[in-house]
């Protein structure tokens, strides 16, 4: 029962990545031992039962660098190992693929995404399972799609009291590009301000690509143009043992995605009580059923997600604590970590 993980980037700090370092934790308790090959190594594993080896991206390792890392780190560890996860990365599956087949060893992934492209389209050909946390993160019809919800550690999110403030707390969380629609959230937290509601916004988010500093720049101008930038806070990026923190400093969570995936965010804020408002219809077969036209605003609408914003306002549902406990108890239900871990290894019959 040896198990063979390739990904993007081990760091337990890493604002994006970094919750992933728990479920592999959490693998390990289940598993003899478990290689992780990362693209990146930033950081050392906390148990004794995995080994982390990184492609050489932490070294500044070029493209023909990293790709000899790759195999170097596959062929070192493959042969000790009964199958190969993937996260994320179809392209890593493709890379693998070939010496998995000499090997002979299963290759599962994990993946939740928005865009059925070609190299996922690829990779599931060589896939005996993909593993997804809902029907429109993996819009592949196949029967190697296993459903199995998302993994949220519900003991870390969790209602916590939080002392009264000044206004109601608002987060916009996601990396700082124009896809998470950082934008629309200040403009329509903007008109409300001007028309009375006391309202503060958080924007937790870091710059990832280098091209999109402008977009930054951007933002940090839109809200003094909007005559709001006492208002707005640009924390950055927040590791992810610090979001909880976040989550308790806020009393909705804005999400402005497109449709597709499930954005953890949002299921990490209604563990913690939050209130979410997203644009992401998945959502809909998830949000408590009474709840979830109101909770869903259309994507890229600045005046629909005002308009649906306004009425959280009226209504306050965040302070009614048996909507807040019935989000949690959804996550706690569908979503919490171990019960995905159960369910990866059952079906990865390890």
């Amino acid at each position: 029962m040896k198990l063979l993980i390739i990904t993007q980037k081990y760091d337990i700090n890493d604002s994006n990545l970094g919750a992933f370092a728990e479920w592999w934790d959490k693998l390990s308790e289940k598993m003899d031992f478990i290689y992780i090959l990362a693209l990146e190594k930033q950081s050392e594993p906390s148990k004794s039962n995995i080994k982390v080896i990184g492609m050489g991206k932490e070294k500044g390792a070029g493209f023909f660098g990293k790709i000899f890392g790759f195999y170097s780190g596959l062929l070192k560890t493959i042969g000790k190992t009964d199958a190969i996860l993937v996260h994320m990365i179809p392209k890593y599956v493709i890379l693998a693929a070939p010496v998995a087949f000499v090997y002979r060893k299963p290759i599962y992934m994990w993946y939740t995404g928005v865009a059925a492209h070609w190299q996922l389209r690829l990779a599931v050909l060589f896939c005996k399972k993909v593993f997804t946390a809902h029907p429109a993160a993996m819009r592949i019809d196949t029967p190697k799609r296993i459903i199995t919800g998302h993994g949220i550690d519900t003991d870390l999110f969790r209602i916590i009291s939080t002392m009264n403030r000044r206004g109601v707390g608002i987060l916009s969380v996601g990396r700082i590009t124009p896809s998470k629609g950082h934008d629309i959230v200040m403009r329509a937290v903007a008109d409300l301000v001007k028309s009375g509601y006391d309202l503060n916004l958080e924007i937790v988010g870091g710059v990832i690509q280098d091209y999109h500093a402008g977009y930054a720049e951007g933002l940090k101008k839109l809200a003094a143009d909007l005559k709001i930038e006492n208002r707005v806070k640009f924390t950055g990026a927040v590791s992810y043992a610090k979001m909880p923190e976040i989550f308790r400093s806020a009393e909705i969570m804005i999400n402005a995605v497109p449709f597709g995936g499930l954005d953890k965010v949002v299921l990490e804020a209604m563990a913690s009580g939050v209130v979410p408002l997203t644009s992401n219809r998945a959502f809909a077969s998830v949000f408590p059923a009474s709840a979830a036209d109101n909770l869903i605003f259309k994507s890229g609408d600045s005046e629909d997600l005002k308009s649906k914003l306004k009425s959280i306002l009226d209504e306050k549902p965040f302070d009614d604590e048996s909507f807040r406990r019935e989000l949690r108890s959804i996550v706690v239900k569908n979503h919490n970590l171990d019960s995905l871990i159960s369910k990866m290894v059952h079906e990865m019959k390890l």
